[in-house]
Order: structure tokens, then C-alpha cells, then sequence
């Protein structure tokens, strides 16, 4: 695990996806306030933990200058919106050969868990944590031989993330792997109303007293 945890700071990078419209909370996610720190602030130093390169996708480029990231856009913007165009631009923008792609909206990332998925990254097209039926496609590893397989999913109206892992070598994570490192899976909590932003709230300030 040592070197896998040494590959995930040397090889890999991370994609950080802030391209929503955030039509429910009427703002934007990303800069909701935890603390002293926003949303996207808070996740860019977890992931510094991890990675030595990270890439915000965005199309409101001006909201996030001054951030340690790189930042771009969507590269397909002829297309339908959707988060299978920020994976293409993540992957595109970088020649980093596997990168970790996560949304903004995910506070309580876990970083060993991350690593341990690293640790398959290499050998696989994707490694996707999966629970019975249900995927995780905005906490997954992907590898550059998607930029290709995404284009041609764009071009035939194909936007859902999920459907383009029938033409991939998937690792699937499942619920015992994830449980070991997160067994109530917060690590996957995200914010799309006001009452997930309380419920986030609420958990951060619970990690709080309970160290």
C-alpha cells in the first residue's frame, strides 16, 4: 500500500468537476461556507494530500482564480451539458495517464480510501466504487484511454457517465472494500439543497467534537 500511495502522489492527478448549475441551491455549491474555508477550498487541500496536480473543471472561471489549481472548461461544448464533458476536459488537459475525478459537492473525502483505489488505477480503464446497483461516477478513477470511448458517447447523445463502462475494463469497488475505510459511506455525501448542506453542516461539526 506504501507504493501505492507514492504512485497516486507521483502518476496520478485529480479532476475536480464544478461545471453544475446548482439550479436547487441557487448558487453555486462549490463556494457554500464550511468554517473558515468554502466547499471547493476545503476539498483542493484534500486532495493536495494526495495529488500533485489539480484540475478544476468549470465554465465561471472568474469565481475560482487564486485557487493551487489548474483550471479549464469543457472541450465538447457543442454538446449537451453534463459531467462526461468534464471528465473528457480533466483528461484531455492533462497527460497525466489515470486521474481521480471527484465533484465539488463531496466534503468528506477520504483519503486512504482514494489511495486504495490508486492502487488499481494503472491496470484499469476505470475503478468505480459500486454498492449493489448503485455507482459512484463522480468518485472514481479514470484513465486517459477514455478521452477517445467519451467523444464517441458525446457525439451519440450518450451523456450518462454510467453508460460508457460497458466498453471499459471497470475495477468495481464494492460495499465490503468501501466499508473498511468508511462503513456509514460519508465519504460519498453530496450537497444538493439547503438540507444537505445543514446534514454536512451537522456531521462536520459532529467530527469536530468528536475529534
Amino acid at each position: 500500500m506504501d507504493e501505492a500511495k507514492n504512485k497516486a502522489k507521483l502518476c496520478g492527478g485529480a479532476i475536480i468537476l464544478a461545471g453544475g448549475d446548482s439550479k436547487r441551491l441557487g448558487r453555486p455549491k462549490a463556494l457554500l461556507e464550511f468554517g473558515d474555508q468554502t466547499l471547493i477550498e476545503m476539498i483542493i487541500a484534500q486532495l493536495s494530500g494526495c495529488f500533485e496536480e489539480l484540475t478544476l473543471i468549470t465554465d465561471r472561471p472568474e469565481l475560482y482564480q487564486g485557487l493551487p489549481v489548474k483550471i479549464t472548461g469543457d472541450i465538447l461544448k457543442q454538446k449537451e451539458k453534463s459531467p462526461l464533458r468534464g471528465i473528457h476536459a480533466g483528461l484531455s488537459f492533462s497527460d497525466r495517464p489515470w486521474q481521480f475525478v471527484v465533484a465539488c459537492d463531496m466534503p468528506f473525502l477520504n483519503l486512504d480510501f482514494i489511495r486504495h483505489m490508486a492502487a488499481y488505477a494503472p491496470d484499469y480503464d476505470a475503478v468505480v466504487p459500486r454498492v449493489g446497483d448503485y455507482y459512484q461516477p463522480l468518485h472514481a478513477f479514470y484513465s486517459r484511454s477514455c478521452i477517445a470511448i467519451i467523444e464517441k458517447q458525446v457525439k451519440a447523445g450518450k451523456n450518462k457517465v454510467i453508460d460508457f463502462y460497458r466498453h471499459l475494463h471497470v475495477k468495481y469497488i464494492g460495499e465490503e472494500e468501501i466499508n473498511r475505510f468508511n462503513k456509514q459511506q460519508e465519504l460519498f455525501l453530496n450537497i444538493n439543497t439547503w438540507e444537505d448542506y445543514q446534514k454536512a453542516l451537522d456531521l462536520m461539526s459532529e467530527r469536530i467534537k468528536t475529534g
